[in-house]
């Protein structure tokens, strides 16, 4: 079983990093198999469906595409896109359904002194999945991960290659340690899981999805010691990781918990939230418009090259889940926040949920914005408002991930290549890093909050 660990080098920002995971992962605004027709010759297929679909066909360099290879001819595309063989288009579905093999996180690699929030220097943990072998060991986003110990040997993590080396040396179900800079240590071990997406948290108490046997979620669960204590009363506080899997389900059990809880002021984190699949995007806006009434309400438009457009329009939901649009809504984001991510925040915009002195974005500090080498964009979301399309060749199996369409949100509006910023509205927020071990950066949104 190979590791499921990401990794954000350094030289690379970890921002971009995320979206670029997400964008393999079938990216927002993708269908997930739109397959037209096939060959077995795979350059042939490959050259004819770019040539038919990509939204950027007139403008890229075309000069002797049929003598490269489909490597190669990719290579000319733009960073979204991307060919798979059929082996790995089928890894990637049952990836994306939730169905996931390994710990369960994603880091990024400090050398020591490079950073004084971590001036120890480590392998910093950017996210840590829902219900994953990691999270069930009590492991933590903005933990730092200094050395891990397995057979009596120890390994210290003082490479961007030592943590993925380590883990990937040891067999599915053996138990073994990660030890954090804290001194804490963690046992874990390599398992196959459901992933969950969502988390949610009050002053007094929070709630994780809960699975059945089938691996489809089916209620939420207490999870004891997490809540939120300065947190203000009556508000929530719902972390997203992706629009993956059963995300939409997993929203629609916290918000019937929320409203159970009665409570009158949502705080939605969407910080390092790079999209996913459109229709979890649908579903998760349809838990909000579904309140409005009954009617047909637009998630967002796709403009083709052609110029034809199709419009997809959030789910419909009915009892307890539904967000009431008198609820307070404030969103955090910040340069990891991309495409599905800006598609749901444009839904809550255009649908009067949510203003733009209501979205809190992170405005690094220059040490953050150094070591990351001038590749993070602060203080605006990330600005993706194109559509990716798969297309799988049936003779093969194979599929080509292309670029096919400009979105544009129910309000007309289109964020691509700009982002959200302060000149909309939106809130600044000071922060240091991007992820801190006690969440620095949340402490002071609410207090801008409150």
């Amino acid at each position: 079983m190979k590791t499921e660990i990401k990794i954000i080098l350094k030289g690379v920002s970890a921002m971009l990093a995320a979206i670029l995971l997400a964008a393999a992962a079938l990216l927002s605004g993708c269908v997930p198999s739109c397959g037209i027709f096939g060959s077995t010759d795979t350059k042939k297929w490959v050259l004819n469906t770019i040539k038919s679909n990509y939204y950027y066909y007139d403008e890229m360099d075309k000069d002797g595409l049929e003598d490269l290879s489909v490597e190669e001819i990719v290579k000319r595309l733009d960073i979204y896109s991307a060919f798979y063989t059929a082996d790995e288009f089928q890894a990637l579905i049952k990836d994306n359904s939730g169905e996931k093999a390994g710990v369960g996180i994603s880091y990024s690699f400090i050398a020591e002194g490079e950073s004084s929030v971590y001036p120890e220097g480590g392998c910093l943990l950017i996210s840590v999945v829902g219900n994953s072998p990691a999270e069930k060991a009590g492991l933590k986003s903005g933990m730092l991960l200094t050395s891990g110990e397995y057979n009596g040997q120890t390994v210290r993590f003082d490479t961007s290659s030592a943590l993925e080396n380590f883990v990937d040396g040891i067999s599915v179900d053996v138990e073994f340690t990660f030890t954090v800079s804290t001194g804490e240590s963690f046992t874990v071990s390599k398992q196959e899981y459901n992933a969950s997406y969502m988390f949610m948290a009050t002053n007094s108490s929070a709630w994780t999805p809960t699975f059945g046997e089938d691996g489809e979620v089916n209620g939420i669960a207490q999870a004891e010691g997490r809540e939120i204590e300065y947190l203000p009363d009556g508000a929530a506080y719902v972390n997203m990781l992706q629009f993956y899997g059963s995300a939409g389900d997993e929203f629609g059990y916290l918000m019937s918990q929320f409203n159970a809880e009665r409570c009158t002021s949502l705080i939605l984190d969407l910080r390092n939230n790079g999209g996913g699949y459109v229709d979890v995007m649908q579903d998760m806006a349809g838990y909000f418009t579904s309140s409005l009434g009954s009617g047909t309400y637009r998630a967002m438009t796709a403009r083709y090259r052609s110029g034809r457009e199709e419009v997809a329009n959030c789910k419909t939901h009915s009892g307890s889940g539904l967000v009431s649009e008198n609820t307070d809504v404030y969103v955090l984001v910040n340069s990891g926040t991309a495409s599905a991510s800006e598609a749901l925040i444009g839904v809550l915009i255009s649908y009067g949920f949510l203003s733009y002195e209501n979205i809190f974005i992170s405005d690094y500090n220059e040490e953050f914005l150094s070591w990351s080498q001038g590749e993070v964009k602060t203080a605006q979301s990330y600005g993706k408002g194109i559509m990716q399309s798969t297309f799988t060749n049936y003779f093969t199996g194979e599929a080509l991930k292309l670029t096919t369409a400009q979105i544009y949100w129910p309000n007309g509006k289109c964020i691509h290549g700009v982002g959200l910023t302060a000149a909309d509205g939106c809130r600044t927020v000071k922060t240091d890093w991007i992820v801190t071990p006690e969440d620095d950066e949340l402490k002071k949104i609410i207090e801008m909050i409150n």
